[in-house]
């Protein structure tokens, strides 16, 4: 279970954050950071979207990058996948 999860169970879903999640373990990427990072990322943290956040603060999130809009400047378009293989 992850400290989230045990958070939850325990009822803490009103405490910040920030102190339950270590910014430096947290998958995120930097705006200077390419999207192919991100998406390894992604990857590997089995995640959707990614925050981006400020270099001089890790707490300060100055945006978020999703996998759809990845695959969208790569040219894949998810909206004619399926869900049987060819």
């Amino acid at each position: 279970m992850t400290r989230l999860e045990r958070a939850k169970a325990n009822g803490a879903e009103a405490t910040d954050l920030k102190d339950l999640v270590n910014p430096r373990e947290f998958p995120h990427v930097h705006s200077d950071h390419p999207l192919g990072l991100a998406l390894e990322r992604m990857g590997a943290a089995k995640l959707d979207v990614l925050p981006v956040v400020s270099r001089a603060n890790l707490n300060q999130i100055v945006g978020i990058v999703v996998l759809s809009d990845i695959l969208s400047t790569f040219g894949v378009d998810r909206t004619k996948w399926t869900d049987t293989a060819v």
